[in-house]
């Protein structure tokens, strides 16, 4: 995994302060004189942080943002966290119930965010080994979202049955029970994403570490 995209600049963020205490300042009817009062921070002081010639210490923000009735995120621009690229050819396949999976996202990626690439071998067929009141049929918490790549594909959906192709995707909640088949001889190759309010969805379809590692990646 790499770390790419450039962090908000600390400078940048603290020369940006002055103007938004001002414009805090100014929304709410303050004169510096009454801002003073209320942060315990000198009149000259503020005069020279709102005009950019001096930079505040934590505790000059911490009183200040006080003194506003303010956060101090709305003071200070929150950094952003760097992007992360996985790899394809160093992330690798495990077997789970007799199809591949290759995790997308990191293990400490974005809260409640989780995607995997899926393959199903040519031949299987999930819905006719589960019943719809089979404990092992597919159903989860959370949201899921699928994106065939290549091959067809049979996604049974409670009671009602879709063929989808390359290009397809679905979109259902995981409380609906569900099952994949596959039609044809082609493997399926298909990206699998759990939305920000559903589970993860590593752990969804049996979390890799309980399942047998394979020790390379597979090409798709």
């Amino acid at each position: 995994m790499e770390e790419v995209g450039n962090a908000a600049d600390v400078e940048r963020m603290l020369a940006e302060v002055g103007g938004k205490v001002r414009r805090a300042r100014v929304e709410r009817g303050m004169t510096l004189e009454r801002l003073s009062e209320s942060s315990g921070i000198s009149v000259a002081h503020l005069s020279r942080l709102e005009s950019g010639q001096r930079q505040p210490s934590l505790a000059t923000l911490l009183n200040v943002a006080a003194g506003l009735g303010v956060s101090i995120s709305e003071l200070v621009e929150e950094r952003p966290r760097p992007g992360i690229v996985v790899r394809g050819s160093e992330s690798p396949f495990f077997e789970v119930h007799g199809s591949r999976v290759q995790m997308l996202t990191p293990e400490a990626g974005p809260l409640g965010l989780s995607a995997v690439r899926v393959v199903f071998p040519s031949g299987m067929r999930q819905s006719e080994h589960r019943g719809v009141d089979d404990p092992e049929y597919h159903r989860h918490e959370g949201e899921e979202w699928l994106f065939v790549v290549s091959g067809w594909l049979r996604l049974t959906l409670g009671l009602e049955v879709v063929e989808l192709g390359p290009g397809d995707a679905a979109y259902f909640d995981g409380m609906l029970r569900h099952a994949f088949d596959v039609i044809g001889d082609e493997d399926v190759h298909m990206l699998m994403v759990s939305g920000p309010t559903g589970a993860d969805l590593s752990k969804l379809h049996h979390r890799h570490e309980n399942c047998n590692e394979k020790g390379e990646a597979h090409g798709g």
